[in-house]
C-alpha cells in the first residue's frame, strides 16, 4: 500500500465504513471536489505533526480509563502473539505461507494493525490478549444485554478474531438470558371487543 493511502487509511480509522469499487462508466455524478488539488499542501513534518494528534485523540477517545490502557499494554507485552504482531507491525508482514500460526487469522486485517501510543490496534479498536478476553467479554454482556447489542458495543472499541462469534456464545449459554427469554410469554389475544382496555394515566402541575 503506499504512503498516501496508508495516511488516508490512518484518517479515516475512527470511522466504521466499506470500500467498494464502482467503475468510472458508472460514475454519473461529478466529482470535481475530490480531485481539487491543495494550493498549498502540507510540509512532512506538518503532517506528521497532525497525524501524532490525530492518534492522540483516539487513544484519549477510548472508553477505558488510564489505569485500564496500562493493564491492556503490559497484557500485550507478555502475549505472545501480540508480541509477533508488534514485530509484523514495525518490521513488515511477511507473505501469507510465512506467517506465523498465531497471527494467521489477523492477516486479511493486517493494513488495519498498528501501534498507537504502545497499544496495537487494529483501526480504532485495541487487540485484546488472550489473558484478558473472558473479562472484556463480561464487561461486554454486563447488563445482560442481547447478541446484537453486544456486538454493538465491542464493534468500536475492541477486537480479536472470532469476537462476533464468541460474544453469541456467551449469550446462548448465559443462565440469566435464557431465564429471561423463557419467562417471556405472548401477551393473550382478546376474543371481543372491549374484553380488554388499555389506559394511560398521568398527572401535570398536580392536576
Amino acid at each position: 500500500m503506499s504512503p498516501r493511502l496508508q495516511r488516508i487509511k490512518l484518517r479515516m480509522m475512527k470511522f466504521s465504513y466499506t470500500i467498494l469499487h464502482i467503475p468510472g462508466k458508472e460514475l454519473f455524478a461529478a466529482d470535481a471536489l475530490s480531485r481539487n488539488p491543495q494550493k498549498f499542501p502540507y510540509k512532512r513534518e506538518e503532517l506528521e505533526a497532525k497525524i501524532d494528534a490525530f492518534i492522540q485523540m483516539i487513544t484519549s477517545s477510548l472508553p477505558a480509563s488510564s489505569r485500564r490502557l496500562d493493564e491492556l499494554r503490559v497484557a500485550q507485552l507478555k502475549d505472545e502473539t501480540c508480541q509477533k504482531l508488534t514485530d509484523y507491525v514495525l518490521k513488515g508482514w511477511p507473505s501469507k505461507k510465512e506467517v506465523d500460526t498465531l497471527c494467521a487469522p489477523y492477516w486479511q486485517n493486517r493494513y488495519e494493525i498498528s501501534v498507537q501510543d504502545g497499544l496495537l490496534m487494529r483501526g480504532c479498536k485495541i487487540i485484546i490478549p488472550k489473558s484478558h478476553q473472558a473479562e472484556v467479554l463480561n464487561q461486554i454482556h454486563e447488563g445482560h444485554l442481547g447478541i446484537t447489542k453486544c456486538r454493538a458495543r465491542a464493534r468500536y472499541s475492541v477486537y480479536w478474531p472470532g469476537i462476533s462469534k464468541v460474544i453469541e456464545e456467551k449469550i446462548k449459554s448465559c443462565t440469566a438470558c435464557i431465564q429471561e427469554s423463557s419467562n417471556r410469554h405472548q401477551p393473550l389475544i382478546p376474543e371481543r371487543p372491549w374484553e380488554v382496555l388499555g389506559l394511560d394515566l398521568f398527572k401535570y402541575k398536580n392536576s
